[in-house]
């Protein structure tokens, strides 16, 4: 672990490295600014980190040691999605509530999501989808349709039993 202290990232928005995209996207749909991009050099990195004041998130050691990114970094130590939630609920204070107001970024892309009527989302999602639901999101860049389904409730349950051990 970076310190035994918990640290106090003066802002929540993050850049997460290419070992991490998972929890890119679950720091993305609890509602938090957190770049991605699978195939980028340190160098690019390190500057989009600087340049944007973003809080690294990454699991090499290497890059967390380089000078320019002192005190601007965590090092993730696990390679499990849980136990990297519950490093950065631990050391930077994360919130892991996941409600209407924090699942207002898209997974795949980090744009804002937006609400659309129940009529537009019928013609773009299955049928029993439109059935069952009656609230949908849509992300402004890549235009994406969200609803509050399983794998929402399969969300809710695992962050509920981090904020509980």
């Amino acid at each position: 672990m970076e310190s035994l202290n918990a640290q106090i990232v003066p802002s929540t928005v993050f850049f997460a490295d290419a070992m991490l995209g998972r929890l890119a996207r679950w720091l993305r749909m609890l509602g938090y600014d957190t770049a991605y991009e699978k195939d980028i050099s340190d160098e690019s990195l390190i500057s989009r980190v600087v340049t944007e004041h973003r809080w690294l998130l990454t699991r090499d050691r290497y890059l967390a040691q380089r000078k320019v990114l002192r005190d601007h970094h965590t090092l993730i130590v696990s390679d499990h999605l849980q136990n990297q939630l519950r490093q950065l609920q631990s050391e930077l204070r994360l919130d892991l509530d996941l409600s209407d107001k924090t699942a207002s970024r898209c997974a795949a892309c980090n744009s804002i999501l937006k609400s659309i009527p129940h009529e537009k989302a019928t013609s773009t999602v299955p049928a029993y989808v439109a059935s069952l639901h009656r609230q949908f999101v849509q992300c402004s860049n890549c235009g994406r349709i969200y609803w509050p389904g399983t794998h929402w409730t399969h969300m809710l349950a695992r962050l509920q039993e981090l904020r509980t051990s």
